[in-house]
């Protein structure tokens, strides 16, 4: 097992691990906030029964009120809603079929809490670390300095300056002196599905022997007390750094002369 593993298991079996951690990935219920206004305007539509009218205000909006795979089609061509009357039908009618109030709670539900959790480490990251634009990134030599660019301009970066082959952008990229780190940031509660994947993905970046950058798995929630799980035995048998973001800072500093 890596030391920083070996850490964080001792931190989160001996330690206010959970109280800790809080600060970074605070609870949120995540109901998506929808002016009142539009609320008023989605039960007059359905109420006089005008398909359009809620149709347009529903696409209006970030969460739809149940999956349907034409609906990302109509979203992005709003022609389309006059030009498919059946498609509009059954859409409506799935809608209507659900009561007003079952569709007012479908547009409120939380965002996936893997997309809110890693925005919550962003926030925590900004006020930890020092951010930088890409120059002043690679000209940096002391101390410790985070990446600052879009999403395609990083995962450039890591490909061209530090070599790694990578097809999506890390998490967190950063800089400790003179050595390049790059890692993934995931807080899973639970060991299947999508966070199983998610727990694939970070596995498989910080066990990434390509390049010349320090590849990190910065890992909080479950899987360090799932003893006898595929993904705790992974853990406890991987020389990789996987290690929880408390403990971050700490690696960072260990990096510098």
């Amino acid at each position: 097992m890596n030391e920083w593993s070996r850490r964080t298991l001792l931190l989160v079996r001996e330690q206010n691990y959970l109280d800790r951690l809080q600060e970074i990935y605070p609870h949120e219920d995540g109901i998506r906030n929808i002016q009142q206004d539009i609320l008023d305007a989605i039960r007059q539509a359905f109420k006089k029964g005008d398909q359009k009218a809620l149709l347009e205000q529903l696409l209006n909006l970030e969460k739809f009120p149940y999956k349907d795979s034409y609906v990302g089609f109509l979203r992005k061509d709003r022609s389309a809603i006059n030009r498919n009357p059946q498609t509009v039908e059954r859409i409506c009618d799935r809608l209507y079929s659900m009561g007003i109030d079952r569709l007012i709670e479908g547009v409120k539900q939380p965002k996936e809490a893997n997309t809110r959790r890693v925005n919550q480490f962003g926030d925590w990251a900004r006020n930890q670390f020092k951010w930088v634009n890409i120059e002043e990134f690679k000209r940096s030599k002391e101390g410790i300095v985070c990446l600052d660019a879009s999403e395609l301009e990083a995962r450039n970066f890591c490909n061209t300056e530090m070599g790694i082959g990578i097809s999506k952008r890390p998490d967190f990229v950063a800089k400790s002196g003179k050595r390049y780190v790059v890692g993934e940031t995931k807080f899973l509660s639970s060991t299947g599905g999508n966070q199983g994947r998610a727990f694939d993905d970070g596995i498989k970046l910080a066990t990434n022997t390509s390049g010349k950058a320090y590849k990190i798995f910065i890992l909080d929630g479950i899987h360090w007390i799932e003893r006898g799980s595929e993904q705790h035995r992974i853990i406890e048998y991987s020389n990789a750094a996987i290690f929880s973001t408390l403990l971050l800072r700490d690696y960072l500093d260990s990096l510098s002369p």
